[in-house]
């Protein structure tokens, strides 16, 4: 448990380094019409999000340029939307991560696991470093697919970025969930299908865990890609102005009012 908490709550960090770094580049229209299959599950997340708090959505925008891929209006329950369309949204990111973890097996196994993580850890940091920085190699070197599958996955996590109002939530979440868990383990209590990680134990606990890991990873990259395409001006130039009306926290996703 000890373990699985460190990934999430690095996850959690990792996420909101995207969504401060990335910018206005899903208002672009040559990066939104490029990552289309992308940036669809996020879209889903979202507008179940908006459909559960009566948030109006305007429509989609795959291609224009200066507008979210979902523009969605004002939501009248910010409380409740902004931490309910986050728990959407990681669920549905780790869904993904998960499904192709799944689809291919093969690859699959090139990706450590929690348990494999902890023994080399264990081991030492060498180990530890080793495991880690290999397997991105090994992942790649299984195909074509494995390539593609790879980018989409980058994706998925680019537009699942987190701002501040949801990173918050994302830690009170995850943080409580977990904080009830080793509290009732201290007790010596048990939650039935929540005690001990019974999901990852009763269904797919190493692809689970694979996915967990690997989603880390994922985002782990995407942070140092955005990172190195700030510390190179040109290739973060703006194409054109952001729209007046827009606020920083909901840059990608919201249009104001008139």
């Amino acid at each position: 448990m000890l373990l699985m908490a460190f990934l999430l709550i690095l996850l959690i960090v990792m996420l909101h380094g995207v969504g401060r770094l990335r910018g206005d580049l899903l208002t672009r229209g040559t990066v939104k019409a490029s990552l289309f299959p992308g940036l669809l599950p996020d879209s889903l997340a979202r507008t179940f999000a908006c459909l559960a708090t009566a948030t109006p959505v305007v429509g989609l925008s795959p291609w224009r340029d200066g507008a979210p891929f979902l523009i969605e209006g004002e939501c009248p329950l910010k409380r409740i939307g902004v931490p309910l369309a986050t728990v959407f949204r990681l669920g549905v990111l780790f869904c993904g991560f998960i499904t192709v973890i799944l689809m291919f097996p093969v690859a699959a196994q090139t990706v450590p696991d929690p348990d494999t993580l902890w023994r080399a850890f264990e081991s030492g940091d060498g180990k530890l470093t080793s495991t880690l920085l290999s397997a991105p190699f090994s992942w790649l070197a299984t195909g074509f697919y494995a390539w593609w599958t790879l980018a989409l996955l980058a994706a998925m996590v680019l537009a699942a970025g987190l701002r501040a109002d949801e990173t918050l939530s994302a830690l009170l979440v995850g943080g409580g969930f977990v904080g009830v868990l080793e509290g009732a383990h201290w007790l010596g209590l048990r939650f039935g299908v929540f005690s001990n990680g019974w999901f990852l134990q009763r269904f797919y606990e190493a692809d689970a865990g694979r996915a967990l890991v690997m989603l880390v990873m994922v985002t782990i990259a995407m942070v140092v890609l955005l990172a190195a395409m700030h510390g190179i001006p040109m290739l973060m130039q703006k194409i054109r102005p952001r729209p007046e009306g827009w606020h920083e926290g909901n840059l990608d996703r919201t249009l104001s009012g008139p």
